[in-house]
């Protein structure tokens, strides 16, 4: 196993995750070999949402696209009073 290769992978997820601002919980997962994201905000189904990439870029479309789909941009914008 290439311990530098999963460091630099780890790195990848903690700035992805850190892009996010706390709204994602991401991961490298060392044996499946891809990049995993748990939604933790309070809008999204009851059952919750991961995603899973073997690419950064791919992982960061699909968190995107999720937060589309259940309105958490609407949520995390909306003005507040």
């Amino acid at each position: 196993m290439d311990d530098t290769r999963d460091a630099e992978q780890r790195r990848i997820a903690e700035h992805v995750e850190w892009q996010k601002q706390g709204a994602w919980v991401v991961l490298w997962g060392v044996h499946t070999r891809v990049y995993w994201a748990f939604a933790c905000w309070p809008v999204i189904p009851e059952e919750g949402v991961v995603i899973s990439a073997r690419d950064p870029d791919e992982l960061y479309s699909g968190m995107r696209q999720v937060e589309r789909e259940h309105g958490y941009l609407r949520w995390r914008h909306r003005r507040r009073r």
